[in-house]
């Protein structure tokens, strides 16, 4: 159960996306992190929006994890 007052949403802008399987590469790894509710990567959009408990896992991780996918977090910024 997500305590609605530990929820953030966060979209990260990414470069190098080029694909679907990049898309999925990139939720894979963010999806490992403990606290994530949804992410969605959108190589057309050049971005990931993940909803998380931010009692749970942090931007930090969540940067690192899609930064570990090869693809780089160019821009972030609270929904």
């Amino acid at each position: 159960m997500w305590l609605t007052n530990h929820v953030q949403t966060v979209e990260f802008t990414i470069s190098g996306m080029t694909c679907a399987s990049c898309e999925e590469h990139v939720n894979h790894e963010v999806n490992k992190l403990s606290g994530i509710i949804k992410s969605t990567a959108s190589y057309e959009n050049e971005n990931a929006i993940v909803e998380f408990d931010n009692s749970k896992t942090t931007i930090t991780e969540i940067e690192k994890a899609i930064n570990g996918t090869g693809y780089s977090v160019t821009d972030k910024k609270k929904k």
